[in-house]
């Protein structure tokens, strides 16, 4: 599963031209994404990282790329991994608990390369919605979420920005758009996993290489 990681993350950084500014995901498969721009850095390559997490800024400042914030750049293309995929290439990310940044570079990004091994592509999600709120009330819009029929249970984990992650179970999600302005549309939800609209490729690693799917 590792190789397959390595393999969709390597393709993807065949997208990166110098002068380029580079969102940075974070989790396992991006990754590869970033200690492989570490090493075309060293080769030469010309590019600023926007890094979507504390623990990803660590590891492009190892890896030697040059980095900065969304204030002060657009960003030309973003390497992130995902939990899951659907056919239309909406997702759920947040796995890795850094969801609001990951959001907020993906929506100021010309284009949003996604890099999942193949397990992570689905006709319908499964995997547990995770929703970024603030410490202050926490509870009670836990059960706003029990209203809508989710079953949260707060992650042991502390966001970047000083949030807790209230991972929810479902049945199913029918409409990702509706849900997620649903879920962002009450008071101490501070952002979820749903990202829709904003992946304009996936890269998966499968057994024959890697598989390109791009936004119809």
């Amino acid at each position: 599963m590792e190789e397959l990681k390595r393999i969709a993350a390597h393709r993807a950084t065949e997208y990166v031209r110098d002068g380029m500014v580079v969102g940075l995901g974070t989790g396992s498969t991006a990754r590869y994404a970033v200690e492989k721009l570490g090493e075309m850095v060293k080769e030469g390559l010309d590019i600023v990282g926007i890094p979507t997490s504390l623990e990803t800024e660590q590891l492009a400042r190892k890896a030697g790329i040059p980095l900065s914030t969304i204030d002060e750049h657009d960003i030309d293309l973003t390497i992130d991994g995902a939990d899951q995929v659907d056919g239309d290439l909406n997702l759920i990310k947040g796995g890795g608990g850094a969801l609001l940044r990951e959001k907020m570079v993906a929506s100021c990004s010309r284009e949003e390369i996604i890099v999942v091994d193949e397990s992570k592509i689905t006709d319908r999600f499964s995997f547990p919605l995770p929703v970024e709120v603030v410490k202050f009330g926490w509870k009670s819009v836990a059960r706003k979420l029990e209203s809508m029929g989710l079953e949260p249970a707060r992650r042991e984990f502390v966001t970047d920005n000083g949030n807790y992650i209230l991972d929810c179970r479902y049945g199913s999600i029918d409409d990702p758009e509706e849900m997620e302005r649903m879920l962002n549309g009450i008071p101490g939800v501070v952002e979820n996993g749903l990202f829709v609209g904003l992946a304009t490729m996936v890269i998966a690693g499968t057994t024959r290489g890697a598989k390109t799917i791009r936004r119809q």
